[in-house]
């Protein structure tokens, strides 16, 4: 049996079968390497590191300095460690000497100044609280919940491309994998709230999960749009279809290739928004009006573990939205030197744009969420159905209308980035984007004349007015 996911884990299988191992063994090991990278190396390190940014942005909107905690603690638990058989007056005088010595006073007084000890405090708290489970729950679903919702999130990593020579697997369906398994997310919300023997914490699993069916549809038809224009739902051809050589390589961006696209951007990171719980769209743990909702009876790790998902949530979501619309992996000038380097090389620099990329989406979502207050689920399920899914399917219909009339005139043609090609794609050109704004155009103008004709509250049957005003006369 061979195991393989790409060219990563054959070099580092055939560099451990090097040292005398089996060949099935390192193939094993490396597959696993490979595939617990980015979760492990990545994810779930940035998911953690992403609490702690997102409180220093609250407290810099908010005129406060944030978290504060030290490091001192830590050299206190040190020291009691091991010197126990002295007094507690020479260990605590033993602390404060430590702290007034050059390097690492400094290094102390530079934690506590940016509160750096709030990652591992938080941490260190809720493995430490107490894991309890209301009586009468259903304790294989209370528990399983936890566990789907990490599922849901990590499972996408399996075939996200952070380089060219540096991912788990590349199926040519990948944007359809994507689209199953993070709807497991939803199932996970809906077994917490249900399992948890609670009506509210029901209701709010109930209430949260309509949300994101309902906000599912325009990113979905986002990601289908994208997938007609590159012509192919691999995330790797996706990449390679906005493949511009020249200096200046962000002209090939998704983004940049026509005003239907930039159309579909907004409406698919506002839904995505909403896809991860984040306010203005975080009805699902309120904590005004549930009390945490879904997850009002977890405690503890289990606690910890549903915001884990929710920050793994937002790296896959700004990442897919890189992937999608802003060239992925790809550098905004200078695309050609880099896919030129060795693979190590490529793969390093390509994973730290894409990085990049994604910090800089996760850091609007944390702008936003101390920006816009929250809305009422029903303006919540107004704004899904009345306003993104419409918006969703001018774009996508509209960038078909344009795919057709340009590829008429200029047909198509392949795109080679570094070692990947890409399905046949529309070239763009000023005759093109011209095509791109008449055909929004008119697709505005459509919808403008659509609103006013049955946008407006039609008049009131007369019978019905007259038996009102007569019912306000008896009161």
């Amino acid at each position: 049996m061979t195991f393989s996911v790409g060219p990563v884990s054959d070099a580092i299988s055939a560099w451990i079968a090097g040292f005398g191992v089996p060949s099935t063994a390192a193939e094993l090991v490396a597959v696993l390497l490979v595939c617990a990278g980015p979760v492990l190396g990545i994810a779930f390190p940035i998911a953690g590191v992403a609490q702690y940014f997102e409180r220093k942005i609250a407290a810099a909107m908010q005129r406060r300095k944030g978290p504060m905690v030290g490091a001192v603690g830590v050299v206190q638990l040190v020291v009691d460690l091991c010197l126990f058989w002295q007094p507690r007056w020479k260990r605590q005088a033993l602390v404060r000497q430590i702290e007034t010595w050059p390097v690492i006073g400094w290094v102390l007084a530079k934690i506590r100044q940016w509160g750096l000890g709030s990652i591992a405090a938080d941490g260190v708290k809720m493995f430490l609280k107490e894991d309890m489970i209301p009586a009468g729950a259903d304790k294989l679903l209370f528990y399983g919940s936890t566990y789907l919702a990490l599922t849901g999130a990590f499972l996408a990593f399996a075939v996200f491309p952070f380089s060219q020579w540096f991912h788990m697997g590349d199926p040519p369906v990948a944007a359809l994998y994507l689209g199953s398994v993070t709807g497991l997310v939803a199932v996970s919300i809906l077994k917490a709230g249900w399992s948890s023997n609670n009506k509210w914490s029901y209701f709010g699993g109930i209430r949260s999960v309509a949300m994101i069916v309902s906000y599912e549809i325009p990113i979905t038809l986002c990601i289908a749009a994208v997938c007609m224009w590159s012509g192919s739902m691999s995330l790797q051809a996706i990449i390679a279809a906005q493949y511009h050589p020249g200096v200046f390589s962000f002209f090939g961006w998704n983004l940049f290739q026509t005003p239907l696209m930039a159309l579909l951007a907004g409406v698919y990171y506002i839904a995505a928004l909403a896809e991860c719980n984040r306010a203005p769209f975080d009805l699902a743990e309120s904590e005004s009006e549930l009390v945490g909702g879904f997850h009002t009876e977890f405690s503890g790790l289990r606690w910890g573990l549903f915001f884990i998902a929710e920050y793994t949530d937002m790296i896959l979501v700004g990442g897919l939205f890189a992937t999608l619309f802003l060239g992925g992996y790809q550098s905004p000038f200078g695309e050609q030197w880099i896919v030129s380097l060795p693979p190590v090389g490529e793969a390093v620099v390509h994973t730290l744009i894409l990085i990049a990329k994604f910090l800089a989406s996760i850091g609007f979502m944390m702008w936003i969420r101390w920006t816009l207050p929250r809305f009422r689920i029903d303006q919540v399920m107004k704004l899904s159905w009345t306003k993104l899914v419409p918006l969703a399917l001018v774009g996508l219909f509209g960038l078909a209308l344009t795919q057709w009339l340009v590829s008429m005139r200029l047909g198509v043609r392949e795109v080679a980035h570094g070692r990947y090609l890409s399905a046949p794609v529309v070239p763009m050109d000023l005759w093109a984007v011209a095509t791109s704004w008449l055909v929004l155009g008119g697709a505005a103008f459509v919808l403008v004349k659509f609103a006013k004709r049955y946008g407006e509250p039609r008049p009131m049957p007369p019978e019905v007015e007259q038996r009102l005003i007569g019912k306000e006369k008896v009161a």
